[in-house]
């Protein structure tokens, strides 16, 4: 496919004025600072602005970033980190070239780098940063050139005084070229030469193909919204149906506005749900997969630079319970980082915790709309994504490690670690799931199941403490009923829960005798047997009306750690070594002895430190320790602290330690000879 035929010269000339109007170079001297109309805003149609847009680049070099050629072509041209765009390795010259597909008459360009002239070199410590540093520099020095044929070059501009930032650049008089090329010469301060937008404003003189990137939305969103049902649960599943779009595309910022009626989201993305941002790009075809080869060098980080909104329209269906009393609840299961929702314009809430559940009260948000309703969730990345180095040449791996805490708790993986590259979205979006739910006026939350089994280590007794969270919306105290149903289990309990307030129901087996479970099926770990769960039914019911119903399964085991436990290893034709608190226990048996001295004799140490022992003893049987504070030497010791003495004098907190040498031994002197049958060594390690 490609573009419409040029159009005629007279045609173009009555509306050139209007369209250098609206792309700011009119008015505009070569160099001069750009204003915000300077450049074009990514939803403008590229065929009518810009002639580069996701045009054939090539450069002179690329760093090691994910910052291609093609970025600077893409639709992002912003100064700083919210743009994406080509950054070049260290050096000068360098150049980046546009093939425009086609001869055209060029009128202008525009260029957008990262940098302004306030931008300073980059330190270079990925490890305390916060996502704000720029890492490239602007060009003050360059020239324009242009081409017919892609090998001769013809400078049509050039300049000293780059300023950095938006710059437009309105040529002396058009010129008729295919190719198109910017050189760097001279850098504002050490960083690589990085450029957001390279942008080229004219018409084409003969049709071009049709050209596409990655923020090529257009007409991509078409499909209408599947009709919602009501699930087993009793609550309508909110994860297909919603829209996507960066905020530089929503055309508003304003949740209000794109939570009503008629918006056109024709040229947002089809969005998955639960899923991230990146994983919609991805999904939709316009971003590659990260995880294959070097693909993730093809991904922006303005991904998490930017705020993103989901939006969806819908009808309630007719089997939800939306009768008088009855609240309907808006429910997300996960957000990263940081969201707000609007219901048919108005604001329902926040929430500011990439792992908490949020639940919004939407009932008077729907009263008085029929048919159509829209949801519109703004979703902001962690305030801090870092500056990844992405495990560069120069072997640059921990990124924000000093400044995590900032934004914990969060995925504190994405942005880079020294097992993987930063996620360039920093794992944005509606994540987990959506759903709305509809009750009464008394909420059941989420449960706790603790399940013990007291008798072990016999496993025919299992004991069952349900703790259930009750929240009452209404405005007056309303009493309740919680039931609790499991098996041929069933209990419940009544309480009174104050207006505008909640409580916790225990069901615990000291007062609950059906929680004592005789012969449970238990939950085994894999290989030890069948991982058995329950059905557990919650319900809260006022005045007879169920107002709240929760399912969930669990299963009966328990867990523990004693780190006291002894440990024994016996390897075969050797002594016995039992582990207790870190220290290695050894005891050796032989037939009787009748002497008066006992050497220990270490041949090779299994480390690079000195043999280290905090006891030796001596003992006839189960009798006393012969060793006890008698008269020890050794072969050497590592100071004058850790003597040999040490190791009979009955502390076990001192040790005797040697020279960091193989071969080395440690002696005690019984004091006359004795009968003696075993030798008990406590080793430090």
């Amino acid at each position: 496919m490609s573009e419409p035929s040029p159009i005629s010269r007279r045609t173009f000339l009555s509306a050139g004025a209007t369209l250098l109007a609206s792309v700011g170079v009119t008015a505009a001297l070569p160099n001069a600072p750009a204003s915000a109309a300077a450049v074009p805003p990514p939803t403008a149609t590229p065929a009518a602005t810009d002639l580069a847009r996701y045009r054939p680049v090539a450069v002179s070099s690329t760093d090691y970033a994910p910052t291609p050629a093609t970025f600077a072509v893409d639709g992002l041209p912003q100064v700083g980190v919210r743009g994406s765009g080509w950054r070049a390795a260290n050096g000068d010259p360098q150049w980046i070239s546009v093939d425009l597909q086609a001869l055209c008459r060029i009128e202008a360009v525009a260029l957008v780098f990262e940098a302004t002239l306030d931008d300073g070199p980059f330190d270079g410590n990925y490890t305390d940063t916060d996502g704000d540093e720029i890492l490239s520099s602007a060009a003050t020095a360059y020239r324009i050139e242009v081409s017919t044929d892609g090998r001769a070059w013809r400078s049509v501009y050039e300049t000293s005084e780059g300023r950095g930032g938006a710059q437009t650049i309105k040529l002396p008089e058009p010129v008729t070229a295919r190719w198109i090329r910017m050189t760097a010469t001279k850098r504002s301060n050490s960083n690589p030469v990085g450029l957001n937008g390279f942008q080229v404003y004219g018409v084409p003189l003969a049709g071009r193909p049709k050209a596409e990137g990655w923020t090529s939305w257009e007409g991509g969103n078409t499909g209408p919204a599947p009709e919602l049902t009501v699930a087993a649960d009793g609550t309508v599943p909110l994860e297909s149906g919603w829209s996507l779009t960066m905020d530089d595309f929503a055309g508003t910022a304003d949740g209000a506005e794109l939570s009503r009626v008629g918006v056109d989201v024709r040229s947002w993305l089809p969005a998955t749900v639960p899923g991230t941002v990146l994983g919609t790009l991805v999904e939709q075809g316009h971003l590659p997969d990260p995880v294959s080869g070097f693909n993730n060098m093809r991904i922006p980080e303005a991904l998490s630079r930017h705020t993103w909104w989901y939006r969806r329209a819908l009808r309630l269906p007719r089997d939800l319970d939306t009768s008088a009393g009855r609240r309907i609840w808006l429910e997300f299961d996960g957000i990263n980082h940081e969201a707000t929702a609007w219901v048919n314009g108005v604001q329902v809430g926040s929430v500011k915790h990439p792992f908490a559940r949020a639940a919004f009260d939407i009932t008077d948000a729907l009263a008085g709309h029929r048919g159509e309703h829209v949801l519109a969730v703004r979703v902001t990345p962690m305030p801090h994504p870092g500056t990844p180095g992405d495990k560069g040449p120069d072997g640059r791996t921990f990124l924000q490690s000093a400044h995590h805490y900032l934004d914990a708790p969060t995925y504190l993986a994405v942005s880079g670690w020294d097992w993987m590259p930063a996620v360039r979205d920093r794992v944005t979006g509606l994540w987990d799931h959506v759903r709305l739910r509809s009750t009464g006026a008394v909420l059941i939350g989420d449960p706790h199941v603790q399940t013990t089994l007291p008798d072990l280590p016999k496993t025919d007794t299992a004991e069952v403490t349900i703790r259930v969270p009750v929240r009452n919306a209404a405005t007056s105290a309303t009493t309740v009923t919680v039931r609790a149903e499991f098996d041929k289990v069933r209990v419940e309990s009544t309480v009174t829960v104050p207006a505008g307030g909640s409580t916790t129901v225990t069901f615990a087996p000291e007062r609950f005798r059906a929680l004592r479970l005789r012969n449970p099926r238990l939950w085994w770990p894999n290989g030890y047997g069948d991982p058995h769960l329950y059905d557990l039914t919650l319900t809260a019911t006022v005045k007879r009306s169920v107002s709240d119903r929760r399912a969930l399964r669990f299963g009966v085991r328990e867990f523990a750690y004693d780190w006291h436990q002894p440990i024994v290893i016996s390897p075969p034709g050797k002594p016995a070594l039992e582990f207790v608190d870190g220290a290695a226990t050894q005891t050796v048996t032989f037939d009787r002895q009748h002497a008066r001295h006992v050497r220990i004799q270490a041949g090779q140490r299994a480390t690079g430190w000195g043999i280290s022992m905090f006891s030796l003893s001596v003992a006839d049987g189960t009798g006393p320790d012969l060793a006890l504070r008698r008269d020890a030497t050794a072969s050497s010791s590592e100071n004058d602290g850790n003597g040999p003495g040490k190791a009979v004098d009955g502390d076990a907190a001192t040790r005797w330690a040697s020279q960091a040498e193989d071969d080395q031994w440690i002696q005690v002197d019984l004091g006359a000879a004795v009968d003696f049958d075993r030798v008990t060594i406590v080793w430090e390690q």
